[in-house]
């Protein structure tokens, strides 16, 4: 398990505040969505095992490109597909490539954009982003002087 760092810490906690205005997709919304693809990847088509860890919910677009965290943002995907292969490749130009001689990419394209056709979240108005954005960074910052306060303790009680 990974040790909790200032890093890992602050990573968290812009994470868990943004969650607030876009949570992440329930386990409900995440059966809805292995069902939906039938326990495939999205991609290749693979089976995939839903009590196995091989099964990735991939946003189709990244948080970062202006995405949500709604299911229907989210595609599933095997291990090789997401870890390995698409990245942050925009994702029909990854089913561009991966079936480039197959004749399953306009069904398998058909089938992500009806799945995408139901994301209705309305996007986050750009006074309203940058109220969010500037609320996470005061909390961001805040995190900043107090590590710096403990990190001056700590040399303090060393000292001692």
């Amino acid at each position: 398990m990974a040790k909790d760092t200032p890093s890992i810490a602050k990573n968290k906690i812009k994470r868990s505040l943004r969650a607030i205005i876009d949570p992440l997709p329930s386990k409900k919304e995440i059966s809805l969505l292995w069902e939906y693809f039938e326990n495939s990847c999205a991609y290749c088509n693979v089976k995939i095992d839903p009590d196995s860890r091989l099964g990735h919910l991939d946003h189709v677009i990244a948080q970062s490109d202006g995405g949500n965290n709604s299911i229907y943002n989210h595609v599933l995907s095997c291990a090789k597909c997401n870890g390995d292969e698409k990245r942050e490749m925009d994702w029909e130009i990854f089913l561009k490539q991966k079936l480039v001689n197959s004749e399953n990419f306009d069904s398998r394209k058909l089938e992500i954009e009806k799945w995408l056709e139901k994301n209705n979240i309305v996007k986050i108005k750009l006074k309203r982003k940058e109220k969010v954005d500037k609320i996470i960074a005061d909390a961001l910052a805040q995190f900043d002087i107090s590590v710096q306060s403990m990190r001056a303790l700590k040399n303090d009680i060393y000292q001692d």
